[in-house]
């Protein structure tokens, strides 16, 4: 399948997304930031990882693109990120305003993500690890938080039913608590139909599961994120 024949925004983006928006797309309390590490899987550009680190909080990001210089890394991101807004612009159907103000909230926003991030990594670069699903560096239960926010459920014809639930038992495997994962939408507005044999897979690999409602719409229906028990990962 060529990229212009995606649905949707089309191929991977490295997108940017502020500290505010985590909390509200995971509904994050201050319990959740401060109850021990937390990792931010596919992180791309975002500014969680600042965001939390002022308020405290112990973040370690991921993603394969970190393996890319940095300075190339964070121009491809502001590109993405305009490249994102003017998606948007064009698709006005899909969205809500109401996190975002309007078309220029949303771009000065995500850009200040990405000036986050960028300073955030120079200062702290042993906090940004390159890696990415299924197979991550890191140690079983080494995480009480997990998050993964814009990639599985989002773009799926990049990823079939196997790929999902073999990325989903990774994030589940390094998360001694919850793997938040956000949205259940794709950019087209679709919700991801393999979800509820996606939760009965993991139910039957011992990882319990709910759709959990959260305080944030910005693609339109996407106002839920799947919780996924990663207790049991230790355990086989």
């Amino acid at each position: 399948m060529t990229a212009s024949a995606y649905r949707g925004l089309g191929d991977i983006i490295v997108t940017a997304r502020p500290f505010d928006e985590y909390v509200a797309m995971f509904d994050l309390t201050d319990a959740d930031l401060l109850g021990g590490p937390a990792l931010d899987c596919p992180a791309g550009a975002s500014g969680f990882a600042h965001g939390a680190r002022a308020r405290g909080a112990d973040v370690t990001a991921v993603d394969p693109e970190y393996a890319e210089p940095h300075a190339d890394l964070v121009e491809r991101a502001r590109r993405d990120t305009v490249f994102g807004n003017e998606y948007v612009r064009d698709h006005p159907d899909t969205y809500v305003w109401g996190f975002f103000h309007d078309l220029d909230d949303h771009r000065a926003r995500r850009l200040g993500a990405v000036d986050s991030f960028d300073a955030d990594r120079r200062a702290h670069p042993d906090r940004y690890v390159a890696g990415g699903l299924p197979g991550l560096p890191f140690d079983d239960d080494a995480f009480a938080l997990v998050l993964s926010s814009h990639l599985l459920f989002v773009y799926p014809d990049h990823f079939d039913a196997a790929a999902h639930l073999a990325a989903v038992i990774e994030l589940a495997r390094v998360a001694s608590g919850e793997v938040r994962i956000f949205p259940l939408v794709d950019t087209t507005t679709a919700r991801w139909p393999g979800l509820d044999a996606l939760r009965r897979d993991l139910a039957a690999q011992g990882h319990a599961s709910e759709v959990r409602s959260v305080p944030y719409e910005f693609i339109r229906g996407g106002v839920a994120m799947l919780v996924v028990d990663g207790s049991a990962s230790s355990g086989g």
